[in-house]
């Protein structure tokens, strides 16, 4: 996903644009004070806790392709 996707796609669905690095952009929703869900144009991830996000952990992930 390319920048201008990442934000539309963020502003859409009330998440984060965030750029991973390498001009490789997710988007980002926290779904409480731990758990979050990133959505790239290939998989759909969610995290336990960032620590998990950073280990690249998945609790569950869907993938899109």
């Amino acid at each position: 996903m390319n920048e201008e996707q990442a934000k539309a796609v963020a502003d859409a669905l009330s998440g984060n644009a965030w750029n991973s690095g390498g001009d490789i952009w997710l988007v980002q929703f926290q779904k409480d004070q731990d758990r979050m869900v990133v959505l790239s144009d290939e998989v759909i991830c969610e995290y336990e806790n960032e620590d998990a996000f950073t280990k690249a952990k998945p609790a569950t992930s869907i993938l899109l392709h």
